[in-house]
């Protein structure tokens, strides 16, 4: 039920604080989240470095992560983009507050037994791997093919340094 209630609270959290007037502008960054995510379950099926546990209401990690790609990721861009605040101290703050809201998030999915970790990965990678996802949204939104460029050589970087194995991909 929890995980029924987070969505909800996305949804309304977007609803709420969106910028819904500039919404197509927040498209292409929407679908750069979504498309990574998506890219990591597919490069790390057989090796996931974490995985969403099943629930009585949510059977797999599949199912749940689709819930969290289409509804909690646009919803967090659309708010995080359009109230991205302008003075670098304002954005550093910004910025620490989406880490450690996402941050929260994670550590309550852990001990309520929602999700897990596996081959190397912690909360702590996850942390980090927050303090750069925030900043490449907003690097998305700003300058795109920069974006992807820096995600490829973070993508094999992240890979290697976890070991994913290539005869593990799908």
């Amino acid at each position: 039920m929890y995980i029924i209630v987070r969505m909800l609270l996305w949804i309304l959290a977007a609803w709420r604080w969106g910028d819904w007037r500039n919404w197509k502008n927040y498209q292409s960054t929407f679908l750069f989240v979504i498309l990574l995510d998506l890219l990591y379950n597919f490069l790390t099926y057989n090796y996931p470095l974490w995985v969403y546990d099943p629930t009585d209401i949510i059977p797999n990690h599949t199912l749940n992560n689709l819930f969290v790609s289409f509804i909690s990721y646009p919803s967090v861009v659309f708010i995080y983009l359009g109230r991205y605040p302008t003075g670098w101290v304002k954005q550093v703050a910004w910025i620490i507050f989406w880490v450690t809201l996402f941050s929260i998030v994670e550590l309550v999915n852990n001990i309520m037994g929602l999700m897990s970790y596996h081959n190397g990965w912690n909360f702590g990678w996850s942390v980090i791997f927050y303090l750069v996802q925030l900043p490449f949204i907003r690097l998305h939104y700003k300058k795109p093919l920069l974006a992807y460029g820096l995600s490829v050589l973070i993508i094999v970087g992240l890979l290697l340094l976890f070991k994913v194995p290539v005869s593990k991909m799908k």
